[in-house]
């Protein structure tokens, strides 16, 4: 389309729109994972901050009061929910990739987005 002398600002509009659509192919190129990993990550990473925040409560609750072997397994639920999220988190980064995609605010979004 080539427009000639002074553009109303629905041509303007128009020729905006039309180059920063996204293609097909772009589209499938840049997809992530799908909902469900993206759950299932939310799900561990979530896991790991409910054991650490209750081996913290505990601990601070009970305190000195807590015999040797309930010391050893409140040690060993942080552990664990500190692994539970720190995976979570690497896995996340490494398969979603934030840093490579960003939006742009000056480029309008999909109709189809919400």
């Amino acid at each position: 389309m080539r427009v000639t002398g002074k553009m109303t600002p629905a041509q303007e509009c128009i020729i905006v729109e039309g180059s920063n659509r996204v293609t097909e192919e772009q589209n499938v190129e840049t997809a992530g994972p799908s909902r469900l990993t993206r759950y299932g990550l939310a799900m561990v990473g979530g896991a790991g901050m409910t054991l650490l925040i209750l081996g913290a409560s505990i601990g601070v609750i009970y305190g000195a009061g807590l015999g040797a072997e309930s010391t050893h397994s409140l040690g060993l639920a942080l552990i664990v929910g500190l692994l539970l999220l720190v995976l979570a988190i690497g896995f996340w980064l490494g398969w979603v990739r934030p840093f490579e995609r960003f939006d742009d605010i000056n480029v309008p979004a999909e109709p189809e987005h919400h």
